[in-house]
């Protein structure tokens, strides 16, 4: 998933080409043969371009070279989404198989061109979802998309479930009790049936899940969907202190589901919540808007000059087509039009990227939801 490590790491791209690619692709079905020869088609637009912007024609080839050798790459066509996106500079080519549906597009500029990009960076569109089983717990990156597994964290982990009962009777004898030669039952050992050991057991794991997926959303805080059985669930609900953050739960074994389907069941759970953040801003702006308060603007100038100093709260923009132009920071001087295509930068497109760098909401949607006659509307903190 394309994710705001990737797009800094984009932004922070030194380069004096820049190449970016969108294209529709297809998981699966005969169409999947015809995905490589629209990339051929793409490239050779891209290269046309960089020729030119003043490349060679040898230059430009090398240039591209990486991407040309995936276009003949059979195993990297057999696993795709519905999107990819490649960045291609001089230095390294960078590709995100993406849940999105593009339109055919090659831009090639000074920067990298992210636009299609940001409906997966909205702030409508991110959530997480936590699954729990008898032995196992998994964080997964949600999106209105789709979702992968967060390898970046660590949950606790129970390795002995079968054994959760046995295993201390079977200890070494200094760790056992003094039972003599009595054939006493383990039960009556340790005071517990295996059932109810084995329940205290799954518990206490449930309880330091708990505790752990506090920990982590403390720090990164998002609505969270707990997919699990109804037993599981419960000691979950009963150990965490999540509040507001547990969006829903799932009643569900997760490990008989494929990734897709936790999706599909998860998404609904929580799809108010993360849609009213965007209607709220909707109605903000048109409120603010219409009496003409200084805390809404719609004037791309004043939103790319109030997201370059950080004053953007909320960026509502459409997912139309990009507004090319140039915005010098130190002169405070922003130019327009089709003429900076190819050399310039899209102006909301860059808005976006500073107002997620400086802790903004962004939210792409139709023109049509948009107030009457604006490409964007910023909500401003001062």
């Amino acid at each position: 998933m394309f994710a705001q490590t990737d797009l800094t790491r984009l932004i922070a791209s030194k380069s004096s080409t820049a190449v970016s690619i969108f294209m529709p692709t297809h998981p699966t079905g005969k169409e999947v043969r015809q995905d490589p020869i629209r990339l051929k088609n793409l490239l050779a637009d891209a290269q046309s371009r960089l020729t030119m912007a003043g490349l060679s024609e040898a230059d430009a080839v090398t240039i591209l070279e990486p991407a040309t050798a995936l276009s003949e790459d059979r195993d990297f066509w057999q696993h795709q989404s519905t999107g990819l996106a490649l960045f291609i500079d001089e230095n390294q080519t960078r590709e995100y198989r993406v849940p999105l549906n593009f339109e055919e597009l090659v831009v090639v500029g000074r920067k990298f061109h992210i636009r299609p990009l940001l409906p997966i960076l909205a702030a409508d569109g991110h959530f997480s979802v936590l699954t729990v089983t008898g032995d196992k717990a998994t964080l997964f990156s949600a999106s209105r998309y789709q979702l992968v597994e967060d390898r970046t964290v660590a949950l606790p982990e129970r390795t002995s479930v079968e054994n959760d009962y046995e295993n201390p009777v079977q200890a070494s004898p200094p760790a056992r009790p003094n039972v003599g030669t009595a054939n006493i039952p383990n039960a009556q050992v340790y005071g517990d049936s295996p059932p109810d050991f084995r329940k205290t057991r799954l518990q206490e794991f449930v309880a330091e899940v708990a505790k752990a997926t506090e920990n982590i959303l403390s720090a990164s805080p998002q609505p969270l969907v707990l997919v699990a059985d109804a037993e599981i669930g419960g000691h979950f609900q009963q150990s965490s202190d999540l509040g507001q953050f547990l969006a829903g739960v799932v009643e569900v074994n997760a490990n008989a589901l494929a990734t897709s389907e936790l999706h599909s069941l998860a998404y609904p759970k929580v799809q108010g919540r993360l849609d009213s953040g965007r209607v709220e801003a909707l109605n903000n702006a048109a409120e603010l808007l219409g009496r003409g308060e200084p805390t809404a603007t719609n004037d791309i100038a004043d939103i790319v000059r109030a997201s370059h100093q950080g004053r953007i709260s909320t960026l509502l923009l459409h997912d139309g087509e990009p507004i090319w132009g140039h915005y010098d920071r130190e002169a405070d001087k922003l130019e327009a039009g089709p003429d900076f295509e190819s050399s310039g930068e899209d102006l909301l497109g860059v808005a976006a990227i500073e107002t997620l760098q400086h802790g903004g909401d962004v939210h792409v949607m139709s023109s049509e939801e948009l107030p009457t006659e604006t490409e964007a509307v910023a909500l401003l903190r001062y």
